[in-house]
């Protein structure tokens, strides 16, 4: 594994996470916002985040408000816009959601009707109960298919993990005893290809901070990738898949 600090003149778009990265449930990470504005002269970024709360206007105005004044909502590509994006192709046109209002929104704008007897679209929930588990059973053993934004176990807080949308699925998974039929969010490669296409990059970098869905979807995008210790891991050894670079923050990108 190299300790070595990436040469970002060598790429053309930076691909990075935000939850563990830029923030910790809304509040900056040490040096982040520095080096993300120092970064922003010399080269394209783009975020790229599984969290499906937000809709991708709210997080850029988030992001503004924490530092970042030249982030808009095409800077953003969150799991649920992807999977807004993905379901007209595959036939979704009606989706129970199991999701908040990020997840709603997103599936809105793209002609999707919420309702209560459909496929269903899974994300992160807090506000999850017995009742839409039994609704989401009932759906997909109607037929309806299973689809989720993610599989993330947990968000970091500064006060420790919380359950992320992963969460939510495999309750969904161990009631109607099958896996999602599609996850659109890391480590599935498709949210960064986006990413990249949209830029019209050819050599981007992924910055992020849990190899399973980081790392790993930039290895299965053939991407480099750098993981950052100020989320979810803590410390480099032994982790798998081995990312290219790691980076103690984001401020070992600009120093």
């Amino acid at each position: 594994m190299s300790g070595r600090r990436p040469d970002v003149g060598n790429y053309d778009l930076l691909l990075v996470d935000i939850d563990g990265v830029v923030w910790l449930d809304g509040e900056p990470i040490e040096g982040a916002v520095e080096a993300l504005n120092d970064l922003s002269s010399g080269i394209e970024i783009r975020f790229v985040t599984n969290n499906s709360t937000r809709h991708r206007r709210v997080i850029a105005s988030l992001l503004r408000d924490v530092g970042l004044p030249w982030v808009g909502e095409g800077h953003v590509i969150t799991s649920a816009s992807t999977l807004a994006d993905v379901a007209p192709s595959i036939g979704v046109s009606r989706c129970y959601v199991i999701g908040e209002e990020g997840l709603r929104e997103e599936l809105g704008e793209r002609g999707i009707e919420v309702v209560e007897e459909g496929d269903v679209c899974v994300g992160m929930d807090r506000a999850f109960n017995y009742s839409k588990l039994t609704r989401a059973l009932r759906n997909i053993m109607g037929g309806g298919l299973f689809l989720a934004t993610n599989e993330d176990r947990t968000l970091p807080t500064p006060e420790g993990p919380i359950p992320g949308a992963g969460s939510m699925v495999s309750a969904i998974s161990g009631a109607c005893g099958r896996e999602p039929d599609l996850v659109v969010g890391k480590p599935n490669p498709l949210m960064f290809l986006l990413a990249a296409q949209g830029a019209g990059a050819s050599h981007p970098l992924v910055i992020g901070d849990r190899p399973e869905t980081d790392i790993l979807g930039a290895l299965r995008a053939g991407m480099d990738s750098a993981l950052v210790l100020t989320g979810v891991v803590k410390e480099s050894e032994g982790v798998v898949p081995r990312p290219k670079y790691v980076l103690r923050s984001l401020m070992d990108l600009i120093r």
